[in-house]
């Protein structure tokens, strides 16, 4: 059985990350019984680097406290120990050193997809009100830890994994095929190595296994969610956009969650992993090399919403040509509800791409000694809006009876509805319009 070396691996050693000795003594020490704080923290101040990232933790905006938190004994005392014991394993998994020359893979990508993913489930955590957010946090952050085991001991294998990729529906079955086992499994095998809680080694398992029905919501369904609206850095191929579209509203259905919220949180997790990745010292590449790969994405998503649309033609043609009236109006109207959340999710991601680039003219990062950039952003963020203008336009676009028509003509007089629409935008030009998710 193939997925035996992996398993005997993780059994037969302790130290599976190449930790370095004073973090295996804090994996120790916390899983057992028999120690204070004091001796936590002597651990931790043996470890500069760890030192460092916990006490820049610790006063990070994240735990909103007002005094200044000085010493390491306070931090541990604030954060808790499975708190900083989970901070002292990531530590370890964002050192760029121990990724070189192992793997073709962008390693800073991936790091960006941790701290998003640990983002996005600690912000959906705060949204529908859980206790839960710092677990959240700390799942979101170790979910792929398995693809770090792999990466770390097993390189030549993973390799064949990502090489062959395009040969398998999904990531997983991939992995299953070639190895015997996936990351996921992997992951729950050393969360449950180190001593981690149950819930927080269900979530690493379970984070691709989409549910189709939910009792309570728990920290596995916020990390699922959270995983699917952050940028995926391994299997990002185009045609699985809508697969995972389909995805989130299904969770956040069985969640109850608001669906406009849960693209609040997708707008703002390009700018906040940014930020996190600066203040926490961790390599994710300066914020160009990050907007290229995010608009590298975007346009596999202009790709994919081309083939969606001539797929929908295609569809209409055929109930037209079977002369199914009712059939065929329906599905204009799915087609066009489907376009228009693709349109609006894509415009939404233009201006977040160009509040990005304003920020870093406002920084410093980007040079504009004409100022010629404001007024080209100005022009692209106008024609965001009257793109969204008219997506409102085609939603409301279900029913054509009781549309006002051009005299003695079966045109529909929607210019007026549009101008009118404009007029009220520019009166707010300061906000950021959102269309409503299309059920």
């Amino acid at each position: 059985m193939k997925e035996l070396k992996y398993i005997e691996k993780i059994r037969s050693e302790y130290s599976l990350l190449s930790l370095p000795q004073s973090l295996s003594q804090i994996l120790s020490m916390v899983g057992s019984d028999d120690f204070s704080m004091e001796d936590l923290s002597d651990a931790v101040l043996k470890d500069p680097g760890l030192t460092s990232r916990i006490l820049t933790m610790a006063n990070s905006a994240f735990y909103r406290h007002q005094a200044e938190i000085s010493t390491i004994q306070q931090a541990v005392i604030m954060l808790g120990m499975m708190q900083v014991k989970c901070l002292a394993l990531s530590t370890s998994v964002f050192v760029i050193e121990n990724y070189k020359d192992k793997i073709n893979l962008d390693i800073k990508d991936l790091f960006s997809h941790f701290i998003s993913v640990a983002l996005g489930s600690r912000m959906l955590a705060e949204a529908i009100g859980s206790d839960f957010t710092e677990e959240a946090f700390i799942a979101g952050l170790l979910h792929d830890i398995g693809i770090v085991f792999f990466i770390h001991h097993f390189p030549e294998d993973y390799r064949t994994v990502i090489d062959n990729l395009n040969d398998y529906p999904r990531f997983t079955e991939a992995e299953e095929d070639i190895l015997g086992i996936n990351h996921a499994t992997i992951g729950r095998m050393l969360a449950e190595k180190w001593n981690l809680p149950t819930a927080l080694c269900e979530a690493i398992e379970n984070h691709h296994k989409i549910p189709d029905k939910i009792g309570e919501v728990g920290i596995v369904n916020i990390v699922q969610l959270s995983e699917l609206i952050s940028k995926s850095a391994i299997d990002n191929r185009p045609k699985h956009l809508e697969k995972r579209l389909e995805d989130v509203s299904l969770l956040s259905n069985l969640m109850n969650m608001d669906h406009q919220k849960i693209d609040d949180i997708s707008f703002s997790l390009l700018n906040e992993t940014i930020k996190m990745a600066e203040h926490i010292g961790v390599d994710i590449g300066d914020p160009t090399d990050v907007l290229t790969r995010a608009n590298k994405e975007l346009f596999n998503s202009y790709m994919t919403i081309e083939n969606l649309f001539r797929e929908r033609q295609e569809l209409s043609r055929r109930i037209l040509a079977e002369e199914r009236r009712t059939a065929a109006m329906e599905a204009k109207n799915v087609a066009m509800a489907t376009l228009s959340h693709y349109l609006n999710n894509a415009t939404m991601a233009i201006s977040g791409r160009t509040q990005l680039i304003k920020m870093m003219v406002d920084n410093g990062a980007i040079r504009d000694n004409k100022n010629e950039l404001n007024p080209i952003l100005e022009v692209i963020e106008q024609s965001v809006k009257k793109i969204l203008a008219v997506l409102y336009e085609l939603r409301d676009l279900t029913s054509l009876e009781d549309m006002e028509k051009y005299s003695d003509s079966r045109a529909i007089n929607i210019d007026d509805r549009i101008m009118e629409r404009m007029k009220q935008m520019e009166k707010t030009a300061d906000q950021i319009i959102v269309l409503p998710d299309t059920e």
